[in-house]
């Protein structure tokens, strides 16, 4: 039977999350800010927490319905089957938001339906009460009051699905996996496209390129919170994970490089140990260079460079941004040219490259919204 999910992504992905989606088969997903919805069986909310690369949670929508005061949203929580999901043994973090509502207090918000599962469990089905906790490792439900309307979502990934388990180690200011991953996607690389990451940090961007050129399913080795639900089906999970075990086409005698440098050498050691634990490390070249030194790929196929400068305050002059487009201009003219720039910036990049470059989307990176910019080739102009 068919549910519906939301699967949420950082705010400026969401056509990268939807079009992953399409790809997974899913029939008319909904686009909203910060995510898609999408209706699904379990096998295919299986299937999306292993395969989806730029998603950061998926949320079964499990309930909505009119909650007018506590009285309301008490009864109609006791009377919902969450023993259908949840074992009594199941530690249960309860998080709440509320907007326009008479309920504006989160935490009676929360209290009033911990009181409702407790005794659903207790009066009702004669078992013990769940565990109230408020640490990770407790299963996630999401209570959302807005005006006289409540929803319910239970958290079906458990950690963040960008902790793909493979980056232990990490330069400063390192970008989100599945950021990294989202825009690939947004500026529409395709696995068989040369690749530079010429200020590539614990290589994030060119590991997840990597991993899409062979095809290698993100989150196949790691655990996800609908494992302690209770009717989770471990055999459907393993032919799911299965499935996704296909192997990459057979690649051209010289395939079209991923490469990746940076000038500080502890960072690219920590960028090759992570490639190795991604299982990677075959499929990418990476030297260390600085930006003025970076001598061009030399694949003869124009490809994408795709980079995250260093834009600290200790950068603000921009002068990564200045030796990114000259690399762009003098050595890798028929590329084109994608990176992310602080949005109070933008100046900056209107400054120096004209009407060349142009921004496409707003994400948030660390705290800060960036800008991701691009600019196609400047010899094809």
């Amino acid at each position: 039977m068919a549910q519906t999910y939301f699967a949420t992504t950082q705010p400026g992905l969401e056509e990268a999350l939807l079009s992953e989606l399409r790809d997974l088969k899913i029939k008319r997903p909904r686009m909203v800010t910060g995510g898609v919805e999408f209706d699904a069986t379990y096998t295919t909310l299986y299937q999306a927490n292993l395969a989806l690369r730029s998603a950061t949670r998926i949320w079964l929508r499990l309930d909505e319905f009119r909650a007018r005061d506590t009285s309301e949203l008490f009864r109609k929580c006791r009377r919902f089957d969450w023993e259908r999901l949840i074992p009594p043994e199941l530690a249960l973090n309860l998080r709440a938001s509320s907007r326009q509502s008479r309920m504006v207090h989160t935490g009676t918000i929360t209290e009033v339906v911990e009181e409702a599962i407790s005794q659903r469990f207790v009066e009702e089905l004669g078992q013990p009460a769940p565990l109230f906790s408020s640490g990770d490792d407790a299963q996630r439900i999401l209570i959302r009051i807005d005006g006289d309307r409540c929803q319910l979502s239970l958290d079906s990934s458990g950690s963040r699905l960008q902790r793909r388990g493979w980056r232990t180690e990490a330069g400063p200011a390192p970008l989100r996996e599945n950021i990294a991953a989202g825009l690939l996607l947004q500026i529409g690389w395709q696995p068989h496209q040369p690749l530079l990451d010429p200020m590539c940090g614990s290589g994030t961007i060119p590991i997840e390129a990597a991993l899409m050129r062979q095809r290698i399913a993100p989150n196949l080795a790691r655990r996800f919170a609908f494992e302690r639900w209770a009717n989770f089906e471990a055999a459907r999970l393993d032919k799911v994970r299965t499935a996704l075990h296909r192997p990459a086409p057979t690649s051209p005698p010289d395939p079209s490089p991923i490469e990746g440098s940076d000038r500080d050498p502890d960072v690219l050691q920590a960028a090759r140990a992570n490639a190795r634990r991604a299982g990677v490390d075959a499929q990418l070249h990476l030297t260390l260079a600085t930006l003025q030194d970076r001598p061009a790929p030399e694949s003869t196929e124009p490809g994408w460079i795709l980079t995250n400068p260093p834009y600290g305050e200790r950068l603000a002059t921009g002068d990564a941004l200045s030796s990114l487009f000259h690399l762009w201009q003098s050595r890798l003219p028929t590329w084109s040219l994608a990176f992310i720039w602080p949005r109070e910036r933008a100046d900056q990049v209107r400054k120096l490259a004209g009407n060349r470059l142009q921004s496409v989307a707003t994400v948030f990176n660390g705290g800060i919204s960036v800008d991701l910019w691009i600019g196609t080739p400047p010899a094809a102009k």
